[in-house]
């Protein structure tokens, strides 16, 4: 994935903090779709400064789809996961169901917690970095 992005911080030698407009599926073409109203978002990321940018710079950065659609599957797939997990065993076990419901909903709940907890690993252990490839 290529996108453009503002230099906002030299973090040192070969890393910069970089703030870039986050992208959704759709690509925001309202005038196509009538629109979503869904604001446009910024999020701040660490890129590889291979260009030697300087702050206040527009550039060009690249991530890994690989990583970036991995990381939505665990952030999609888990809390569904579990929600059937949990409803299923509660059901195997002969438990009423909407005590089945409510385990599912717990399930659910611990799925989005543990993708929130994953993405602040990926994101504290630097493995996701965007790579500066062009100043512009």
């Amino acid at each position: 994935m290529i996108q453009k992005a503002v230099v906002k911080k030299i973090l040192d030698e070969t890393h910069a903090e970089i703030e870039v407009q986050r992208q959704s599926a759709c690509g925001h073409d309202c005038s196509k779709c009538g629109g979503c109203g869904t604001p446009t978002e910024r999020i701040k990321a660490t890129a590889v400064n291979s260009v030697q940018a300087q702050v206040g710079e527009i550039v060009t950065v690249e991530g890994s789809s690989k990583q970036i659609l991995g990381m939505a599957a665990i952030v999609y797939s888990i809390p569904l996961i579990l929600f059937f997990v949990f409803y299923g065993i509660c059901a195997a076990f002969g438990f009423a169901e909407g005590f089945s419901i409510i385990a599912g909903i717990a399930g659910f709940v611990i799925g989005i917690l543990l993708a929130i907890r994953h993405n602040q690993q990926v994101k504290s252990s630097g493995k996701f970095v965007f790579t500066i490839v062009k100043k512009g």
